[in-house]
């Protein structure tokens, strides 16, 4: 199991900056999205789903969705969001943290 895991991190480090890339974008969208869900709270009008929002936080965007969180003041209140998300940033560097201690130069 440990191999399997290790081989997969040995594959994203070879390929680190698509998954950079990948991670700046996964996080921009995500702040967007947060953005919009404030403005459109604001106005009273069709919102995000809070699973679409923390299903975009869960998928490499978190750190965009803690600064839009801290930025917009934006689902502050609710615990599974002020926990949650900041929970998904710290596994996310954690992983990122992995991938470039186990890929080819780390070992």
């Amino acid at each position: 199991m440990a191999d399997r895991v290790k081989f997969i991190f040995e594959i994203v480090y070879e390929y680190n900056t698509f998954f950079l890339v990948i991670f700046l974008l996964m996080n921009l969208i995500t702040f967007a999205l947060f953005h919009s869900d404030k403005r459109k709270a604001e106005k009273n009008s069709f919102r995000i789903p809070e699973r679409d929002l923390l299903g975009f936080s869960a998928c490499l965007g978190a750190l965009g969705g803690c600064l839009g969180m801290i930025i917009f003041h934006h689902k502050t209140r609710k615990p599974k969001f002020f926990i949650l998300v900041p929970l998904f940033a710290i596994v996310h560097l954690i992983l990122i943290n992995l991938v470039f201690k186990w890929g080819p130069k780390g070992t």
